[in-house]
């Protein structure tokens, strides 16, 4: 087969059936007459949790970015969301940010977003994508490896939870098992080069738990104390969910972190820089055990690197890049990814452009994620991982000057919000523009103390 010859459209085959896979398999469906999803669980017809996503207790964000995109990717899901439960908040008026630099700014904005559980978010998002007419579930069953060579895949090898092995032929493939996947070994099999790999480990722990909120609630519908580095190594974030309910994370950096101790919940959240997430809880009323998870280093699988690799092959989501939760930036990366595979798949059903293209665009996408996710980390002398480049060093910096300018100016507080949601890089944080204005705004900081009362927005 020529470069020039178009590709095959019959079948493609995704595997891992979250967010990334099911925006993947949307996307697959727009162009093959087949597009088979294939996951180990047996997947919900409701809104609850599942095995295949170990994390789905601990706080989840579809920043303001991903939200967009995920509107052109499935049209009217906003609408759905928020008819499931899931709760509008404007992040400038709403969202309550505490830094070691103070309040930020609240205000009216253009930053409408909704929240709600992980549970809720994948269920729209499933239902949506398995009633598309091409979409077929192979659920309970798991990939263990591919065959062909390393210039093209041509089936995948697959084991159900009975333990009955099939294979199934198919002419594009997607990885969306998760930070879990064995890409890696699978490429080695097919005799392709080791897969490069970049870790960031802050050794970071989450500790969850699901409340019932007061009868009298704050003026916000959504609260973080963020770290933004040392001295700092314990935050904390509510977010209203579907249900009335808040989802309450804590974390800490290094030692430092919280446990699944039940009675220690409280405790800890009175040891945050700010007393405001202890107080809200104190009247609140425990709806679930404690749920931590550790596993939470950012790591990137580096196809763009790799010299040799098949042509229809393609990772997406926190199979290409897992970045530290604490963010919130997984699910947001994850439909970017699939847009960028939406606009990549024309090139290659026409055979210009084989999946080591694609890689390279997804490389320069997944950047911006990987900057934001990694810079703070790095601050911290617990972290492990690979010296900080010169972005990584400088972003810290650019980041405190927006932050504290941000306690004082809507301005800059919305550019910030902008970057945090995904909607502008965060290397504009160091645009010389930017930083100009930022002097000229400049004010002695004054640090977030216990007995500073939240801000209320400005209407």
């Amino acid at each position: 087969m020529t470069a020039r010859r178009a590709t095959r459209r019959d079948h493609a085959l995704v595997i891992g059936a979250g967010i990334a896979g099911l925006t993947a398999a949307a996307v697959l469906a727009e162009h093959f007459a087949r597009v088979t999803l294939i996951d180990a669980d047996l997947l919900p017809e409701s809104a609850v949790r599942r095995p295949g996503v170990p994390q789905g207790e601990h706080i989840h964000g579809l920043l303001v970015g991903g939200q967009r995109i995920l509107e052109v990717l499935l049209p009217g899901i906003g609408a759905e969301l928020r008819r499931a439960g899931a709760v509008p908040v404007d992040m400038g008026a709403d969202f309550l940010l505490g830094t070691r630099h103070g309040w930020g700014t609240r205000f009216p904005s253009d930053l409408t977003g909704v929240t709600a559980s992980r549970a809720l978010f994948e269920w729209a998002v499933r239902r949506r994508v398995l009633a598309l007419p091409r979409v077929t579930l192979l659920q309970k069953h798991r990939v263990d490896g591919l065959a062909g060579g390393s210039g093209v895949v041509h089936a995948a090898r697959i084991r159900s939870s009975e333990g009955e092995v099939l294979t199934r032929e198919a002419d594009f493939f997607v990885d969306a098992t998760g930070r879990g996947s064995r890409a890696g070994h699978w490429l080695a099999e097919l005799g392709c080069p080791e897969l490069p790999q970049s870790t960031v480990d802050a050794h970071v722990t989450y500790a969850s738990r699901t409340y019932l909120p007061p009868r009298e609630v704050p003026d916000w519908l959504a609260c973080y104390l963020m770290v933004t580095g040392p001295p700092q190594t314990r935050g904390g974030a509510i977010a209203t969910i579907e249900g009335g309910r808040w989802i309450v994370t804590l974390n800490g950096f290094g030692p430092q972190g919280p446990t699944a101790d039940e009675a220690a919940f409280l405790p800890y959240a009175r040891t945050l820089p700010h007393p405001v997430i202890a107080e809200a809880l104190a009247s609140a009323q425990p709806l679930t055990p404690v749920v931590t998870t550790h596993a939470t280093a950012s790591r990137r699988r580096h196809m763009e690197r790799m010299p040799h690799q098949p042509a229809n092959f393609v990772l997406l989501g926190d199979s290409a890049c897992c970045l530290n939760p604490v963010y919130a930036q997984g699910m947001t990366a994850a439909v970017h990814s699939a847009a960028l595979l939406r606009d990549f798949l024309p090139q290659h059903l026409e055979g210009h452009a084989p999946a080591a293209r694609f890689h390279r665009q997804l490389a320069a996408v997944l950047d911006a994620y990987w900057l934001l996710a990694t810079a703070v980390d790095l601050r911290h002398p617990t972290t492990q991982g690979d010296p900080p480049s010169g972005r990584q060093r400088l972003l810290p910096t650019g980041l405190d000057r927006l932050l504290a300018a941000g306690t004082r100016d809507h301005h800059a507080q919305h550019v910030f919000l902008e970057a945090l949601n995904m909607l502008r890089g965060p290397a504009s944080l160091l645009s010389p523009q930017l930083a100009v204005r930022l002097l000229r705004a400049h004010t002695p900081r004054t640090p977030l103390a216990a007995c500073d009362p939240p801000p209320a927005p400005h209407r």
